[in-house]
């Protein structure tokens, strides 16, 4: 059985859970959502597949998930990746042979990405994504269209990101253990920009920190596009083990007791306030104060902070208490953090959530769905139904499949930038 041509799937590979989220497109800008379904996955730390088979059966689970409630069979599915592994550089090429024909055209322009992907390729690293950011005209720079211009020497602004060949082929394997194609692989942080960040936002400058399981994924976009890319490696499941170390109980009763008693201001909680605890080894649980749990969670909630503090400053943004900055995924919803963040880091500050778009059902329209809605969001730009799922994506080892890729990235890039320009935020993944 074949997949139909205008389903498409989005997986979500995180630390802690695998998401899955089917839909079929029903015009240019519109899509229902089918089924979307999140089991547990232990196959990861810090974002990198350290497991393949427990990797593989989670995905395998959530596809067998949304296929029954869809009623239908999933083939491919555009598949999002992040980790330590994955670092960034913007640097200048010269596109040379463009305006050979005595003006630069859109047909130019789109070849611009898999050329500069194809010249920064390195030793060690597998390019992910080539991003047009701007141009410069025989040496004039910030040109954001150069179509329709004359010149004899282009040059391209490009922000090039990269991962670790290894573990973006654990990646792949894994989902092709689980029986899909990979239709191709978008960069997570970026995938969750495109669910809560607005154009107006990308624009005038704006910083995304995706708080996962395993990593915090920091994106930082200004005049449209996209320049700074890095991970952090704190994400919701490192407060959680501070919880469990510190207590000597077993992850799974940690977890909960963070979901429920855990708060970054530890003066909100009443000073008689208990928690009990399972020990591991001891039949007896164990009484603690409620404030000790939440000093716990604040410290590592200052250390967070203060990481992506590190951050704004790596990526020269400027006043950092200026930065208009966006938390999403699963642990922005931490009680207090918002507010940490307001009080120690920028005033600018949000909760981002995916919910930009009429299609988005209820249930999805929470921080930790931003990197799955944002992985749709991103196929349903790119999706085109004749092209089969062996050669559209941006796979390992398929130069056809990057070269597509980077046709579908400049169709969108004209919608993005103002007067036409790419706003790629596809490139080639791996």
């Amino acid at each position: 059985m074949m997949q139909e041509p205008h389903v498409l799937a989005a997986i979500d590979v995180g630390t802690t859970k695998v998401c899955t989220i089917v839909a079929r497109k029903t015009g240019p800008a519109t899509f229902d959502v089918l089924a979307h379904s999140t089991v547990p996955c232990e196959g990861l730390k810090k974002g990198n597949v350290v497991d393949v088979e427990a990797t593989r059966r989670a995905i395998r689970d959530s596809l067998t998930e949304v296929e029954k409630k869809a009623g239908i069979k999933i083939q491919s599915a555009y598949v999002g990746v992040t980790g330590a592994h994955v670092s960034y550089e913007n640097r200048w090429d010269s596109v040379g042979w463009a305006g050979e024909r005595g003006v630069i055209t859109n047909d130019d322009l789109m070849r611009v990405p898999g050329v500069v992907a194809n010249t920064s390729a390195k030793t060690g690293r597998e390019v992910l994504h080539a991003i047009p950011m701007a141009y410069s005209l025989d040496g004039k720079r910030g040109i954001r269209n150069p179509v329709g211009m004359h010149t004899s020497n282009l040059k391209v602004e490009s922000h090039v990101v990269t991962g670790a060949p290894s573990a973006v082929a654990k990646l792949v394997e894994a989902v092709r253990g689980a029986g899909i194609e990979v239709e191709a692989l978008v960069l997570e942080p970026l995938a969750s920009s495109e669910a809560v960040l607005t154009p107006e936002e990308k624009q005038r400058g704006a910083v995304v920190a995706d708080i996962g399981g395993g990593t915090t994924d920091v994106v930082a976009f200004r005049h449209g596009s996209i320049y700074y890319t890095s991970v952090v490696p704190v994400g919701g499941y490192q407060f959680t083990n501070d919880i469990s170390v510190t207590y000597n109980t077993p992850y799974e009763v940690a977890e909960t007791v963070k979901l429920e008693h855990a708060h970054t201001e530890p003066h909100v909680v009443g000073p008689n306030e208990e928690v009990t605890l399972s020990v591991t080894g001891r039949t007896v649980k164990l009484r603690v104060s409620r404030r000790d749990i939440c000093q716990i969670t604040r410290e590592r909630a200052q250390e967070l902070v203060r990481l992506i503090k590190l951050k704004l400053q790596e990526a020269q943004i400027g006043d950092v208490a200026r930065v208009r900055l966006v938390l999403t995924g699963g642990s922005a919803n931490l009680p207090g953090l918002r507010e940490l963040v307001h009080r120690t880091l920028t005033s600018h500050v949000r909760i981002g959530v995916p919910e930009g778009h009429p299609s988005i059902p209820d249930e999805l329209k929470s921080p930790k769905f931003s990197t799955p809605v944002g992985i749709l969001l991103w196929g349903l730009q790119q999706h085109r139904p004749k092209e089969s799922p062996a050669t559209s994506g941006n796979v390992p080892g398929t130069e056809r499949g990057r070269n597509l890729i980077f046709s579908r990235l400049f169709r969108q890039i004209k919608e993005l930038i103002p007067g036409g320009l790419l706003s790629a935020m596809q490139g080639r993944k791996s």
